[in-house]
């Protein structure tokens, strides 16, 4: 099950999210099972990010960063 944390901060846009990746770079986010349909994750920084079992048909991951992501 996705981190309820992790889950917020993405709910409050890509924006949001890179920032807090730049401020927490040692943090793992865990996005386990999540459902990401048909979010605009344009240029996300999901590097290192478990997404094990997400749901992530149709959403935009044009240029995300995916770098040792699972």
């Amino acid at each position: 099950m996705a981190n309820a944390e992790h889950l917020s901060i993405l709910a409050q846009g890509v924006d949001a999210w890179n920032e807090w990746r730049r401020q927490n770079t040692i943090v793992l986010p865990d996005l386990t099972g999540a459902n990401l349909i048909s979010l605009k994750l344009h240029r996300i920084d999901l590097s290192r990010a478990d997404l094990t079992s997400s749901f992530l048909s149709r959403a935009n991951l044009n240029k995300a960063v995916l770098r040792m992501a699972v």
